[in-house]
């Protein structure tokens, strides 16, 4: 079993590990063949905008428009040469930044190379998104709704600040309102469009872009995919009960993507 590890722009390897390093822990003792590889998303991404800017300094604008597009589909070549280089992984686990480029990879992928196998068999998403520049580049309808979630999701981050309480209240009606995710009317998405390998989506309660998360979860099958929430923020949760669910979710992740004919779809 091998699994890449992406993380997000802000980040080093080793601050990365030592967070991973007691969900690794309990993920090895359920498959001691388990084997990671990390790669941080600055080295595939010259200039990607980031989800966790040091708050100390004025944080990048993650709508960059076609220039975003650009980048992102360049950093998704960089990473297709290092999956054909280093791999194959049967996995991936993305943070952040990390999780933003690999669901758009994902999505590209699908979309103009859908003759291809799927690039993983599963993936985990921690504190993920799906920019919305990107739907809008794949022909995605992304309403002015939307946008303006995602705006007020980046000033209330931007402000060091919690939630925006309207958010907070929509949350639940979002994960399963296909008509009204956050300004996304699922409805309407093909289904070439929706990553179908069984996914794992964990966010915090607390992070005030979580909408952006629940709209990733969105554009992930619903029957093959698992929602955790957390009371935190915009990181990789460190309490022992906690990682304890996240790695029974991923062990489910994992046998659900061996099912006959998942690598199919």
């Amino acid at each position: 079993m091998r699994i890449i590890c992406i993380y997000g722009d802000g980040q080093d390897e080793e601050t990365y590990k030592s967070e991973l390093d007691l969900l690794v822990s309990k993920l090895r003792n359920l498959n001691t063949e388990l084997s990671i590889d990390f790669v941080g998303c600055p080295s595939l991404c010259s200039d990607l905008s980031t989800r966790d800017a040091p708050l100390q300094e004025p944080p990048r604008n993650r709508s960059l428009g076609i220039r975003e597009v650009e980048e992102i589909r360049k950093a998704g070549e960089r990473l297709a040469m290092k999956l054909g280089h280093d791999g194959p992984y049967d996995g991936a686990v993305a943070f952040s930044q990390g999780a933003a480029l690999v669901s758009s990879f994902l999505l590209y992928r699908q979309w103009y190379d859908h003759d291809l196998p799927p690039a993983f068999k599963f993936a985990i998403f921690i504190s993920g998104s799906i920019p919305l520049n990107v739907l809008r580049d794949l022909g995605v309808p992304v309403s002015k709704e939307a946008e303006d979630v995602v705006a007020q999701a980046e000033l209330r981050r931007d402000k060091a600040l919690g939630p925006l309480p309207a958010h907070t209240a929509m949350a639940r009606r979002a994960v399963f309102n296909s008509d009204d995710c956050f300004g996304l009317n699922l409805n309407r998405i093909p289904l070439e469009l929706k990553i179908r390998i069984p996914t794992v989506h964990v966010w915090g309660e607390e992070d005030p872009l979580f909408p952006t998360s629940t709209q990733l979860a969105g554009f992930c099958d619903p029957y093959i995919r698992k929602i955790f929430t957390h009371p935190g923020r915009n990181r990789i949760p460190a309490e022992e009960e906690v990682l304890t669910e996240i790695a029974s979710l991923i062990e489910w992740c994992i046998q659900r993507a061996s099912w006959p004919g998942q690598t199919l779809l």
